[in-house]
Parts: structure tokens; C-alpha cells; sequence
């Protein structure tokens, strides 16, 4: 009951499903949203195991997102199983309604019309436009590899091209990939304006706590912009070497 209440279901989604239920389309809508449910609960599913806080859970016209209370310094590795976990519970949902149809407990029609559905929005789900799971991926994988400032600023641009190709694909003659381009074109502002805010909190975490790092790296610079996720960073500098922390404790001196 508690998960219930985190559930909050944005207006242009009740306009979407009076729209289906006017049309007599009442199975499409039931089986899109339960899609959609199964997926935000694969997330709260693996947010629950991995001991994080859910803040809420918002349902659009074109899927869900879940909110989550967590470090921006959260381990890869947890990032990566959150971020997957939306389109793992679909497709076991897939093997459910597959065993369903080869017992014939649902039509032809219904499995077919499942089967779409289910496929699409994985499909959907996994291009990385920023706030889609693909993104979120992307950039946990990025992240392997890559500081954690340049890391957005490569998803940023892939997240806009991807964005773009979307577009010519689907076209805009329709109300429908109206809402869902001005939803991700919104999102996609919000992440850019607020990445300076967040790379801030990043910096903060690494000086204000004792994290758990899998690996030390020694740079040949001082250059904040350089620090990794589950990475603590050393700095050479004429000869004497710096740990982050003393660097960051500088930073913030001068706030």
C-alpha cells in the first residue's frame, strides 16, 4: 500500500485513457498501462533490494518515471541493474503471456496485441534519450570509462542526436508523437539546466562522505573535472601529490 501511494499520474494520462475508453478501445489501454506498471515495478523491485528510497513514481501518456533518494555518487553497478530492471520485468511478462496464449487462456487477438505493446515500449524504452532507461545506461556504461563531467556532456549529444532521428522517424503529424517529443525535448532541457547543480552534488558527496571506491587513480594534474565514479583520485603536482579531498576542501573554502 505504501508503493501505491508513491504512484502519481500526470493529467495528459487520464486524457490519453478517457480518449481509449471513448473509443471503445478498452483492452488496448489496459494492456499498455499494465506494460507500463510491470515496468516502473521491475525498478522498485531492484531500488527495494538495493536499500534506496522511492520518492515517487509518475505515470505519463508514454510511460513511467521512477524517482529515486540516492547519491549521485551511486555505484555504477546499481545504476546499471536499476536502470534495467523496467525492461527485465517486461520481458518476464512476455514469457507470461506467452504461456497464457499456448494454454489458451488468451485470444490470438489479445497476445498479438500484447506482443506490440510490450515490444514497443521496450523498444522506446531502451533509446538513449535522456530521461529513457537507454540513457540511463548509456551513461553508467560511459561512466566505466570516462570522468563523470564528461560522461553527461557525451550522452547530452548522443541523447540529442538520438532525439532527433526519433523524429524523422516517427514523423510529427501526430497529436500523440506531439506529446511524447515536447515531453523529451522538456526533459532534456531540465537535465542540461540542472547538470551544474548536480556535478556540484557530486563534488560535495566525495568531500562530505567516506565512500566506497573500487579504484584509485594518481592524475598528472589538479583538475576536479577529471574525478570518476567508484574512482578516488590522487594529484601530482610539482612533485607532491594531493588527495581529492584536500583539493575539495579548497574548492569549498572559497564558497
Amino acid at each position: 500500500m505504501n508503493i501505491l501511494k508513491k504512484f502519481k499520474i500526470n493529467i495528459a494520462t487520464y486524457f490519453l485513457i478517457l480518449t481509449f475508453l471513448f473509443t471503445g478501445l478498452i483492452k488496448n489501454i489496459i494492456l499498455i498501462y499494465l506494460i507500463v506498471i510491470v515496468h516502473e515495478l521491475g525498478h522498485i523491485l531492484i531500488i527495494k533490494i538495493l536499500k534506496y528510497k522511492i520518492i515517487r513514481v509518475d505515470i505519463y501518456p508514454m510511460g513511467g518515471v521512477t524517482l529515486i533518494d540516492k547519491k549521485v555518487n551511486t555505484k555504477i553497478s546499481h545504476e546499471l541493474l536499476i536502470a534495467s530492471f523496467g525492461v527485465i520485468m517486461q520481458f518476464f511478462l512476455g514469457l507470461i503471456f506467452y504461456a497464457f496464449f499456448k494454454n489458451n487462456l488468451i485470444s490470438y487477438n489479445t497476445y498479438f496485441l500484447f506482443r506490440n505493446y510490450n515490444k514497443t515500449i521496450m523498444f522506446f524504452n531502451l533509446i538513449p534519450i535522456i530521461p529513457l532507461d537507454g540513457y540511463h545506461i548509456l551513461n553508467s556504461l560511459i561512466e566505466l570509462f570516462l570522468p563523470f563531467k564528461y560522461a553527461f556532456r557525451s550522452c547530452f549529444i548522443i541523447s540529442l542526436i538520438s532525439l532527433v532521428l526519433f523524429m524523422l522517424y516517427n514523423g510529427i503529424f501526430s497529436l500523440n508523437n506531439y506529446l511524447i517529443f515536447s515531453f523529451l525535448i522538456f526533459k532534456i532541457y531540465q537535465e542540461y539546466k540542472n547538470f551544474k547543480f548536480r556535478h556540484l552534488k557530486f563534488l560535495l558527496e566525495r568531500f562530505m562522505n567516506n565512500l566506497p571506491y573500487r579504484k584509485i587513480r594518481y592524475d598528472k594534474s589538479i583538475n576536479l573535472d577529471l574525478l570518476k565514479k567508484d574512482t578516488y583520485h590522487y594529484f601530482k603536482d610539482k612533485g607532491l601529490i594531493y588527495s581529492e579531498k584536500k583539493i575539495l576542501a579548497k574548492k569549498f573554502d572559497n564558497y
